[in-house]
């Protein structure tokens, strides 16, 4: 029997998922950054300013579709910004009528002034929040956010500086980014697949995210650009706001630097993956898959189809595709309970 790793019917559009444009730090109005993914193969853009959330789904058009949402933070300590651990999420609005914003703090509302907004007019949930950092006050915000329409991403958990011991305690995020192009242009990982494995090992099945963070502080062309290098194909039956965040609960997608997943299943205990063309396709599990798990282009060469055998024990597996550029497509997670014998 046969086991689709992605539906049969739909499109997979291009993504960015966690971006920010004048209303916060970034450098390119919303109509700018919009233009600009539309001109380069995207087709799906949030703008996720830090701290304000802002409607952005006028700007949307047959071809490209706008998803709102916004980024908040907590920072350990104020006085240290360069080597405080630092707990930053996204939050994705499941509805284009989610609006209000979550633990409402003061102290983190760096740009409320210059987009003339005043604080009494900011609409929130509850009252005025002093957010503290601890996993007590994460998992509240993470709650109030899911119980008020958003869907909620943990974001370049090495940029933070956080370890297993902080993020292994978060409950109720839908996703977690496993590359964040913007932190690996300042010298951070070029991913975070370690702590995707970490949270996967605790039985935490999220899925897992490519975004670029993208503030456009350098030119396209410039090598520091931090735009185009990390996205999500997101596989929708169209291309239309109810559709893609329904795609993105279910997990119909996956997250690239490059390489594309053209289609992967399972059939008779074993992986069949298509692809662009790779020097390796790999799984990660559970375990150690050893050198079953992998399968490597002759030396010069590059393929686009491998198949994997795999074991009941591998308890899960996801796919990871590498080019001849060390760039690497992730799969999120899959359990093979009652699908490998």
């Amino acid at each position: 029997m046969r086991y689709d790793l992605f539906p049969c019917e739909g499109t997979f559009y291009k993504a960015n998922l966690h971006s920010h444009s004048t209303i916060s730090d970034g450098k390119l109005t919303p109509v700018e950054m919009r233009d600009f993914y539309r001109e380069h193969g995207y087709s799906i853009l949030a703008i996720t300013d830090h701290e304000i959330m802002a409607d952005h789904t006028d700007l949307t058009l047959p071809d490209f579709l706008m998803i709102n949402g916004y980024e908040i933070y907590v920072r350990e300590r104020q006085d240290a910004p360069r080597i405080a651990k630092n707990f930053h999420i996204n939050l994705i609005a499941r509805t284009p009528d989610v609006k209000k914003q979550i633990a409402l703090d003061p102290k983190y509302l760096r740009y409320i002034d210059k987009n003339g907004i005043k604080l009494e007019d900011i609409p929130r949930v509850g009252g005025i929040c002093d957010r503290h950092f601890c996993a007590r006050d994460f998992n509240r915000i993470i709650r109030e956010a899911n119980e008020n329409g958003y869907l909620v991403s943990y974001n370049h958990p090495g940029w933070s500086l956080e370890n297993f011991e902080d993020f292994s305690k978060y409950d109720g995020v839908y996703a977690m980014e496993i590359s964040n192009y913007n932190t690996s242009m300042e010298g951070f990982y070029e991913n975070d697949a370690w702590a995707y494995d970490q949270m996967l090992r605790l039985g935490k099945m999220i899925w897992c995210l490519a975004n670029d963070d993208n503030h456009n502080k350098f030119p396209y062309g410039d090598p520091r650009c931090d735009s185009f290098g990390g996205f999500n194909m997101i596989k929708a039956k169209a291309l239309t706001y109810e559709a893609v965040i329904d795609a993105l609960e279910k997990g119909h997608f996956y997250a690239s630097q490059g390489p594309e997943i053209k289609d992967a299943y399972i059939e008779d205990n074993a992986l069949h993956v298509s692809c662009s063309p790779a020097t390796c396709v790999a799984i990660r599990t559970v375990g150690r898959a050893t050198i079953r798990g992998s399968v490597y282009a002759p030396i010069g060469e590059t393929i686009t189809e491998a198949v994997i055998p795999l074991q009941k024990e591998d308890g899960y597996i996801r796919i990871e595709v590498t080019d001849e550029h060390c760039k690497k497509a992730f799969s999120h997670a899959y359990s093979l309970e009652g699908i490998v014998e």
